[in-house]
């Protein structure tokens, strides 16, 4: 080996020699490799405590600038970044920075040294906060906003109908609102959100209610003003059924508007009809308001939902025009099947019970008919008793008789006098009910012959004037 050859193996040595040592240097000590920045802020050749003092006071200073707010009107809500905990993972970051050039093999950590003699490697804080805070937040601004719409009101005062305005409320969209709260957070930037506030028509309009100012349907019946209790129970049950106002498509149920018959409830006991009999119940003469609503629907050409008739003729409507209804399980109902709101006005006058249903009416050349056809009559069997407690030709109705029947009813639609329809309605049965009458059979005593009275004369006379 020559001597040139020795020197140039000594200076090759002596390279390697200072190569590692400062590859070694490069790759060891407790300070971050050049070119690194996190979120733009530059951390080379710093110590781990000094990159996270100063990511720590940029980030800081940064977020004391950044304003968030969300506005509606007149109104603002600042969001503070403290009340929402939001939290950056610097410790995280900085491990990763100085992780740079520090793992794997010699070889592997002195590439990415000198690599990051010439390149930069830029990470990212990752960040979070309290969604519950921001949800917290954006409730507590809907309960300053939202406000319930005001519906139309209507009332009537004969002879005219009192109607309210409406008024529109407003509601936040809350999902909304928390979705451009959270995108202004991610972008981390000052920022004003316009809060999405939706307006919230009133579902009752005073246009609509302007509507109902014609009479479509009317009904009056009579009952007997004398019976106190009866009298009590039609105008209990008038009033609870009276001043309702039912939508297009909305159905009317008297035992839903007029509740259960009972006595705590204000009902007192009168004649109704049970197996077929008249007898003594709580509520009597309130299928007498039932069956006095359900012909002012008929005559409104409202759609009848649920009706049944009584199981004996009555005194106050013909077969096959009343409506009975019974605890909670027999009612009587109707729909509102007209384009408008309907409003049901029930008045008791005197010996009188009257609904009056109101809407719009768009056909004023036509009218409604109802009509019965008897199918089937059945007279009663009276059975009569002799009775020798009874005096000759005196009789006494032990059970009442009732004649049975069975009828058919039809609506009509008149137009221009003429008919263009007819709607068949129900087929109702009505039971006969055989009587008994006991007759008497005891003599009458005869007057005593012998028996001669002063004055026969002047008694006969008064007789006379006495009948």
């Amino acid at each position: 080996m020559g001597k040139t050859t020795k020197i140039l193996i000594a200076i090759i040595l002596l390279l390697l020699i200072v190569a590692g040592a400062v590859a070694n240097l490069l790759i060891s000590g407790d300070e971050m490799q050049p070119n690194i920045s996190i979120n733009n802020i530059d951390i080379s050749r710093l110590t781990k405590e000094e990159a996270e003092a100063k990511v720590r006071k940029v980030m800081g200073e940064e977020f004391a600038k950044l304003e968030l707010s969300v506005k509606f009107q007149e109104k603002e809500w600042k969001l503070n970044y403290e009340d929402i905990e939001l939290h950056y993972d610097v410790e995280n970051v900085i491990e990763e920075a100085y992780s740079i050039g520090r793992q794997g093999n010699f070889f592997k950590r002195l590439t990415t040294v000198i690599d990051s003699q010439f390149n930069s490697h830029e990470l990212s804080l990752n960040y979070t906060y309290n969604e519950q805070k921001v949800h917290e937040l954006v409730e507590e601004i809907a309960k300053e906003i939202d406000q319930e719409a005001v519906e139309a009101t209507i009332s009537y005062k004969k002879p005219d109908f009192v109607v309210t305005q409406d008024k529109p409320g407003r509601t936040v969209n809350k999902d909304k609102t928390i979705e451009a709260i959270k995108a202004e957070l991610d972008k981390r930037v000052s920022a004003v959100i316009e809060l999405p506030v939706y307006i919230v028509e009133a579902s009752i309009r005073k246009s609509d209610l302007e509507n109902i100012k014609d009479v479509i349907g009317e009904f009056s019946t009579k009952f007997n003003a004398a019976d106190v209790d009866r009298t009590h129970n039609i105008k209990v049950a008038t009033s609870s059924a009276s001043h309702i106002l039912l939508h297009p498509g909305e159905i009317y149920s008297v035992n839903q508007v007029v509740g259960p018959r009972l006595a705590k409830y204000g009902f007192k006991e009168a004649k109704v009809i049970i197996n077929n009999e008249l007898v003594p119940g709580i509520g009597g003469g309130v299928c007498q308001v039932s069956t006095t609503l359900y012909n002012a629907a008929l005559l409104a050409n409202l759609k009848i939902v649920e009706r049944r008739n009584h199981t004996l003729p009555l005194s106050y409507a013909p077969v096959g025009r009343d409506a009975t209804i019974s605890g909670d399980y027999i009612d009587f109902k109707f729909k509102n099947s007209t384009p408008y709101p309907i409003y049901i006005y029930g008045e008791v006058s005197g010996s009188w019970v009257k609904f009056s249903i109101f809407g719009k009416n768009d056909y004023p050349n036509r009218a409604v008919r109802i009509e019965t056809e008897t199918v089937k009559v059945t007279e009663p069997v009276i059975t009569t008793i002799p009775d020798s407690t009874l005096l000759e030709g005196t009789e006494v109705e032990e059970k009442k008789a009732y004649t049975g029947y069975v009828v058919k009813s039809y609506r009509v639609i008149i137009e221009n006098g003429v008919a263009i329809f007819k709607e068949p309605l129900f087929t109702d049965t009505y039971k006969v009910v055989d009587g008994v009458m006991r007759v008497g059979t005891k003599p009458k005593p005869k007057p005593d012959s012998n028996v001669i009275t002063e004055n026969s004369s002047d008694a006969n006379q008064e007789e006379e004037e006495t009948q």
